[in-house]
């Protein structure tokens, strides 16, 4: 029989994220962003809609960020949804606590009002693809890749003072663009450091 190794859940952890997402409304993004993180903010954010409806409140909601990324298709979902609910006349605070890079960045520049701490680290690069198999595959995952980074591009100057150009430097030079919170106000990633 072979030994499996497995991750013990922090119970006190899980539960004082739930009781802070549905008292004071704010929602911790501190795990890598994964179908099961993403799900469970999404689901989070649904509650503390249904929530409101009753009586129509829409008090803002805080999600505090301290993540290094992950899987842009699930960060996409969390994006979607706070997008919608910020058309539903939502306001929706992002807040970087030490990191948001990679998804993280994505996530936190969709806040209607966006903030860091003073010493945030905050980084965003092109998508990477895990791409192996057939030639047909690696065509196809590049194809893939192209097209999500044409959409994460697409928000980041919709949401930043991030041109284009700046964009395609990062995609033509390999690098990751690591920013403190003063850099990050300068570009429009974030809106003040609290």
């Amino acid at each position: 029989m072979s030994e499996m190794n497995f991750v013990s859940v922090d119970r006190f952890l899980e539960e004082m994220k739930i009781n802070a997402a549905l008292r004071d409304r704010r929602i911790f993004i501190s795990d890598e962003v994964d179908r099961e993180s993403m799900f469970k903010a999404c689901y989070l954010l649904d509650r503390l809609e249904e929530l409101d409806k009753p009586s129509g409140n829409k008090k803002p909601i805080e999600i505090i960020i301290d993540s290094y990324g992950g899987y842009i298709y699930h960060g996409l979902a969390l994006i979607s949804k706070i997008l919608s609910m910020r058309d539903k006349g939502y306001k929706i605070l992002t807040t970087v606590n030490s990191v948001a890079m990679s998804m993280g960045f994505m996530i936190l520049l969709c806040g209607s009002e966006r903030r860091g701490l003073k010493h945030s680290r905050i980084m965003c690069h092109q998508p990477s693809s895990a791409s192996w198999g057939t030639l047909q595959d690696m065509e196809e995952s590049v194809e893939e890749t192209q097209s999500l980074w044409i959409r994460l591009k697409d928000l980041i100057i919709k949401y930043t003072n991030i041109s284009d150009g700046q964009l395609e430097d990062i995609k033509s030079r390999k690098y990751d663009w690591f920013m403190w919170s003063e850099e990050a106000i300068e570009l429009g990633v974030i809106d003040y450091i609290i």
